[in-house]
């Protein structure tokens, strides 16, 4: 673990999760930046420190992703496009790893996955960069986890789950063993997934059907 202190890029409720993770880790963070003070959220005695132009890539100190998102609507490549360009500037994005998770020894995390509290990474999976495992998700043996892919609270990934970079499994989803997801899928809350998925489409329902994003 990193001895740096660490600055989240976004203050909404997703950053004020990924400041907790961090803090309860031992983690010093010194606050926030985010370029809408008025829609921050945040944590009791965080500063909000202004938007990511005030940041200096020789202070000593990283990065940590908090923009979330929902899959569906708004700006779904938000968190990424910010990330890359704070990378392209010098900057460190640190891994985030909450104290309850429980990670095999035998899964293969890139630098800046963050897993949130009580998830689970079992044996052979892997989970690229900027990935998010959010609370309480389990993420079974052999599964492959792209880039910048958002699993929300509650989701179980089957083993040998492939998840092209840039999806989106919502909440409670289910996809079953072996099923495999191409990039920019978005899976709704509480769907089952039992057979595999292509992008730029939202699969739905029980068992999940596609159709297109709002």
């Amino acid at each position: 673990m990193s001895g740096r202190p660490v600055i989240v890029v976004g203050a909404g409720g997703h950053g004020a999760v990924v400041a907790d993770a961090l803090l309860a880790e031992g983690r010093t963070v010194l606050g926030f930046v985010d370029p809408r003070p008025d829609s921050a959220i945040g944590l009791p005695g965080l500063d909000l420190l202004g938007s990511d132009d005030n940041l200096d890539p020789e202070a000593g100190y990283d990065l940590a992703n908090g923009i979330g998102g929902t899959g569906a609507g708004g700006d779904r490549d938000l968190r990424r496009r910010v990330q890359v360009r704070l990378e392209a500037r010098g900057f460190h994005f640190t891994s985030v790893r909450h104290p309850s998770v429980v990670v095999s020894p035998h899964a293969a995390l890139a630098v800046g996955v963050q897993l949130l509290a009580r998830s689970v990474v079992q044996a052979g999976a892997r989970i690229e960069a900027g990935a998010i495992v959010n609370t309480g998700v389990i993420i079974e043996h052999g599964c492959r986890i792209g880039a910048f892919t958002h699993c929300a609270s509650g989701a179980i990934l089957c083993g040998e789950v492939e998840v092209g970079e840039g999806s989106h499994i919502g909440a409670g989803a289910v996809i079953r063993q072996g099923v495999r997801l191409e990039p920019g899928v978005v899976v709704g809350a509480g769907a089952v997934v039992l057979e595999a998925g292509v992008g730029e489409g939202m699969l739905i329902g029980v068992p999940a059907r596609r159709r297109g994003i709002a």
